[in-house]
């Protein structure tokens, strides 16, 4: 067995931390709890969450409440269970006061308190943490008894290390397929590198990935971070021959389908003709629906006309995440020479899925002109608007209303039939709609000598959408007051009109309204001739339920009865009391019966809560981001769906597969027990009829 020794023991070790000083010593002592419990030699033993502790309750409130000064104290504490909790605390903190405090836990003897310390320090993500986690690898365990820890220290490394760390790291070529953990710390490492604000991407560390994705001997956990990396970080562009060597990974992938999804982008990426080679031989004999998607997905970068013939055949799909997928393709890629082919395979299979025909309309529409013979595109147009006006799926006339957009002279029609339309989410997608129409590259042209009256209209809907005081409205507004809308409407505006904008932000309620005000406050901005404001923060405001949580233990399910059958959920408290506290009130109090799920992406989340069903809903509270050692890394993970840290209601998805680039941003609180062919089978606006607890 190989560890990682050689390019990381040669980095230079720095001093060890500054000592503290008696002043500081007794300031610490003025402000520690009764409960802090300092001695010598901290305790050996296992860590216990046992959540009817008050300690142990005290220690989740305190990283709830966001109390750096609280933790730090705990950390030196002799209970291993709270130097555990106030060490993991800082992965959701993220605090780089903590740093000096986390580093000396990285020799505790209790090797989950190192853990903890190892993966809170890569969530602050400083680079002054690096050396430090450098030193506390492990590199002579010929008996494989720290490879959790190692490999925690390795992707630790990949949120806070520099360049050389990264050289480094890709430079490691020894571990054998046995090392799964270090593998997996290892590609998780290089993954995160790549996945900063401020990428970090090697071409060795490329190559490396490269390899470990086409090698079916290497642990799928680590094969698909490997592949994940190569489809999902920008910069990132497989060459004709590691094509060839993803191309035979695809394939021989046989039993790892979220491997063969990200390996099948990854390969659309590259845009090679090796990798199209491959693809083209996979999508006619690939079985799973989520691979299909993403091959579908995948052949949407190369030459359309050889593609299409490939896609084609998948519009008559038995499962709708594959046909509509098929139907999208068309919609971002599509050609004017075959807009009126779009219109006659909809009008010759009229017993296709509605969002299938939509999306196929919304091709056609996009795509066909009104010169010459104009059938066809009022065809489409009229069409449109009879599946609108019968269709009792408010996401389905949502659709309809996206796809009217692509003939912008429907502006009016859409105002009139969205905006009075009953349900928050068809209004929220008017507003999209005309939002679409304002930003057309080509909206002078398109408009011709009725430009300017149609850009008057158009920003007198704006002004009623900001009267109105609609959050969902206001939010899905806010982008048509931006500099890359060409109708520049900060020309038209005067001093009475921008009181109405500041009125009408000033009505907005935190932190119910948060995706709301934060985009406002930028139209505000906007029409002043201000830079953007920084995002606003949310004071805490809902504390931890522990009365609710009494009653929770290993045997607490939640069933999500919904039409095509039953998700029942298992929940994991220890990660994330405060979410799970809330859903199960939220549960017991029928908030969740007869929410739709408002949000499907197909192979990624599907996703309910939302008391508007518009996806910016939310209560007169919110809730805190909890991070605990748990990855997105399978199939139905229940998450909490937010806009930022901090940020999170009532709003919860559940994963499709593997989604490894929400790892260390979103709660985890459980997974699908059972009833993951149910979670296959949601589309956008199917109910959860009762959402149901049993103790």
């Amino acid at each position: 067995m190989s560890y990682w020794t050689q390019p990381l023991l040669m980095f230079l070790r720095k001093p060890g931390l500054a000592v503290f000083t008696i002043a500081f010593l007794l300031l610490l002592a003025a402000c520690q709890p009764p409960e802090f419990n300092e001695k010598k030699e901290p305790e050996l033993g296992t860590v216990n969450l046992d959540l009817r502790n008050k300690k142990v309750q005290m220690l989740y409130n305190l990283r709830d409440q966001r109390k750096t000064d609280s933790l730090i104290l705990f950390l030196k504490d002799r209970d291993v269970t709270l130097r555990y909790l106030a060490a993991l605390s800082f992965a959701s903190v993220k605090d780089t006061n903590a740093i000096s405090s986390l580093v000396p836990l990285l020799q505790d003897p209790v090797e989950d308190v190192r853990i903890a310390a190892a993966y809170s320090l890569g969530q602050i993500g400083s680079p002054k943490s690096e050396q430090h986690l450098i030193d506390a690898f492990i590199a002579e365990d010929s008996l494989s008894r720290h490879q959790q820890l190692n490999a925690t220290i390795l992707e630790a490394i990949g949120k806070c290390g520099t360049r050389k760390s990264l050289k480094n790291l890709a430079a490691i070529s020894t571990y054998q397929p046995t090392d799964t953990l270090l593998l997996l710390g290892q590609c998780r490492a290089i993954l995160q590198f790549a996945l900063r604000d401020s990428a970090i991407i090697e071409s060795a560390a490329t190559q490396r990935m490269v390899e470990y994705a086409g090698n079916e001997q290497i642990p799928a956990p680590a094969r698909l971070v490997a592949a994940y990396y190569l489809a999902r970080v920008k910069g990132v562009k497989a060459d004709s021959a590691q094509a060839v060597t993803l191309g035979l990974g695809l394939v021989r992938a046989t039993n790892a389908p979220e491997v063969r999804s990200q390996i099948a982008l990854a390969l659309g990426k590259s845009a090679t003709e090796p990798a199209f080679g491959m693809l083209s031989k996979v999508i006619q004999t690939e079985q799973d629906w989520r691979v299909k998607c993403d091959l579908i997905r995948a052949l949407g970068s190369f030459n359309y006309d050889t593609a299409r013939v490939l896609v084609v055949q998948k519009l008559y799909d038995p499962n709708l995440h594959v046909s509509r997928a098929a139907a999208e393709f068309f919609v971002q890629h599509g050609k004017p020479q075959d807009g009126e082919w779009y219109w006659r395979m909809v009008r010759d299979n009229g017993n296709w899925p509605a969002p299938v025909q939509i999306a196929l309309f919304r091709a056609a529409n996009k795509n066909l002109s009104y010169r010459g013979d104009s059938t066809a595109k009022a065809d489409v147009n009229w069409r449109l608007k009879q599946l609108f006006q019968q269709s009792k799926n408010p996401y389905d006339r949502a659709a309809c209303l996206q796809a009217l957009s692509e003939h912008g002279w429907n502006y009016s029609w859409i105002h009139q039939y969205g905006f009075n339309d009953a349900v928050p989410a068809v209004k929220m997608a008017a507003t999209e709609a005309l939002v679409n129409i304002m930003k057309r590259p080509d909206f002078w042209a398109h408009f011709g000598e009725g430009g300017k009256g149609v850009r008057r209209m158009l920003y007198n809907y704006t002004r009623e959408i900001v009267a109105g005081g609609d959050p969902g409205m206001m939010l899905a507004v806010a982008p048509a007051f931006s500099k890359d809308n060409p109708l520049n409407f900060r020309d038209i505006r005067d001093s009475t009109r921008l009181s109405d904008f500041q009125e009408a932000l000033g009505k907005l309620k935190m932190p119910r309204d948060y995706e709301a005000i934060a985009e406002m406050q930028k139209v505000v901005a906007y029409l002043e001739g201000q830079p953007a404001p920084p995002m606003p923060k949310i004071p805490y405001n809902h504390r931890i339920d522990w009365g609710r949580m009494q009653v929770v233990g290993p045997a607490t399910e939640v069933t999500i009865q919904t039409a095509k059958g039953n998700i029942v959920l298992e929940l994991w408290p220890q990660w994330a009391p405060g979410s799970v506290a809330n859903f199960i009130e939220l549960a017991s109090t029928n908030f969740y019966n007869g929410k739709p799920f408002h949000r499907v992406v197909s192979n990624h989340v599907i996703q309910s809560g939302c008391p508007r069903g518009d996806g910016s809903g939310s209560l007169d509270y919110s809730l805190r981001t909890e991070i605990g050692l748990v990855w997105y890394d399978q199939p139905g993970l229940l998450g909490m769906a937010s806009s930022g840290f901090d940020t999170e209601g009532t709003q919860f998805f559940i994963t499709h597969g593997a989604r490894v680039h929400l790892d260390g941003k979103y709660t985890i609180f459980g997974r699908v027990k059972s009833g993951l062919d149910v979670v296959d089978q949601i589309q956008q606006g199917d109910v959860m009829d009762k959402v149901t607890v049993k103790y």
